[in-house]
């Protein structure tokens, strides 16, 4: 086997586009843990965090990996869809795995694969990420959901301290209709007696994670209630384009835990609190670093290790994390931004950063989604800042026709044109002064970076 020979069985597999979360029948745990069994258990042999969410959860997982590592400590992280390439699904300590591993764990892996009617392909990818963190010792993974939380692969470990990020619909054929019905499947993931940190929801979320954080005796810990982020404001009073450097490649932002008496002496009771930087941008990023910082306060006895002062290594991790493709400036003057955003409510903070950092721009979109998102919707939100489209159809088989994106351009007598391709569409603004942003899928956003940056590996997801 090689690593095309892996890929294609990985993919090979069912997927679970069939499903409804109604049917407990066909979406359910059974799979997943009877494959985990005849491995071993590997998802036993770590600790980790575990993180839903609609919108940020990716975001989140790469700020917990890389404050976890500052801290000396030997990281996995398993996250998805991948931008690039697959092996970006699983890193240890930052780096992709490589080739050779996963052709040697699909075929560690399939003989006991082969005997599970109906197993998944993302059932067989989280076993394979849990088998190589177990195999490399790590310290703790970090855990990203791939799809809603109760039914999800990776709801099988028991966490230190799960993550709730932004909850908006997506996914609603398999998740539900309503936001009450999503949080639901979101707080799936909560432990008994786990903490669980959950950003600022939705009255309706919100009521289902606190009746499910109580039901499970666990800890919550709530963003706006008991920890709060802000942009640093310049002396002028500017927002959040205020703390970016000229160069437009990092943000400053001030964290604090709240319900603490302040005095002059002790301004920041807990030793967590006070100013960070780093390099993903917008409000919505600092709320994910907040929810971070949150969760290693609620793990400091798991941390000892590290010792009682745990804010110079989260300084320091949050400062070197990386994640490309979301809000991602690629070129300063004229802007050209990189965002994944694929519904209404990501493509809403997309407009509001846009509007925060470059000031009073009209910008020209590359768009293209996939046919079970709200185009129509993302459009709407997009279309006040804009001053003409390019259309888009990703190299994915789920993506929406270019006729269907363009039918929707002329339903709203947008300024629209089409292009074969992400790399045809930067290629006609490459010289021009246009603020370009590309958006609408994170395989579009991958697209564009390889076909902008040049000498990336490019796989289909």
């Amino acid at each position: 086997m090689n690593y095309a020979d892996a890929l294609a069985y990985i993919y090979g597999l069912s997927q679970p586009d069939r499903f409804k979360a109604t049917d407990p029948a066909k979406l359910n745990l059974d799979r997943i843990r009877a494959l985990l069994a005849a491995l071993g258990n590997p998802h036993e042999q770590f600790k980790s965090v575990h993180i839903a969410g609609t919108k940020g959860k990716g975001s989140t997982a790469a700020m917990m990996a890389s404050c976890l590592r500052a801290m000396g400590l030997r990281v996995g992280l398993f996250t998805s869809p991948h931008l690039h390439t697959f092996r970006e699904r699983i890193r240890l300590n930052g780096e992709l795995i490589s080739r050779e591993d996963v052709v040697r764990l699909t075929e560690i892996i399939k003989p006991e694969a082969d005997r599970i009617p109906g197993l998944l392909t993302f059932e067989l990818i989280t076993a394979m990420g849990f088998l190589h963190f177990a195999r490399c010792r790590v310290d703790w993974a970090v855990i990203e959901v791939g799809l809603g939380g109760k039914y999800d692969s990776t709801n099988v470990i028991t966490p230190r301290v799960s993550i709730i990020t932004s909850i908006s619909y997506d996914h609603t054929q398999l998740l539900g209709s309503t936001l009450t019905l999503i949080a639901g499947e979101k707080a799936g993931i909560i432990k008994p007696g786990v903490p669980v940190v959950s950003h600022s929801q939705s009255a309706e979320a919100t009521i289902v994670i606190e009746r499910v954080a109580k039901d499970q005796q666990a800890k919550l810990i709530s963003l706006g209630r008991h920890w709060r982020g802000r942009p640093i404001l310049s002396a002028a009073g500017g927002a959040i384009a205020a703390s970016m450097s000229a160069s437009l490649d990092r943000q400053i932002f001030d964290v604090k835990q709240v319900a603490f008496r302040r005095s002059d002496e002790t301004p920041h009771p807990n030793n967590l609190e006070g100013q960070y930087d780093m390099p993903l941008l917008g409000m919505h990023q600092v709320d994910n670093a907040t929810g971070v910082i949150a969760a290693i306060d609620a793990i400091r006895d798991d941390l000892v290790s590290v010792g009682s002062n745990l804010q110079p290594a989260v300084r320091t991790g949050l400062h070197n994390v990386r994640w490309p493709g979301r809000f991602e400036i690629m070129r300063a003057e004229p802007p050209l931004v990189v965002d994944g955003a694929h519904n209404v409510d990501s493509v809403n903070k997309l407009a509001t950063a846009l509007a925060e950092m470059f000031t009073g721009k009209r910008w020209t979109l590359i768009f293209g989604c996939y046919k079970d998102k709200d185009a129509e919707g993302m459009i709407r939100a997009l279309a006040p800042r804009t001053s003409r489209w390019i259309m888009v159809q990703p190299n994915n088989p789920r993506a929406l026709p270019i006729d269907e994106l363009m039918q929707l351009a002329k339903q709203r007598s947008l300024r629209a044109t089409a292009a074969v391709s992400a790399k045809a569409a930067l290629e006609s603004i490459r010289n021009s002064n246009e603020a370009v942003c590309v958006v609408g899928s994170l395989t579009l956003a991958g697209e564009a970076r390889a076909a902008w940056l040049g000498g990336i590996e490019l796989e289909a997801d």
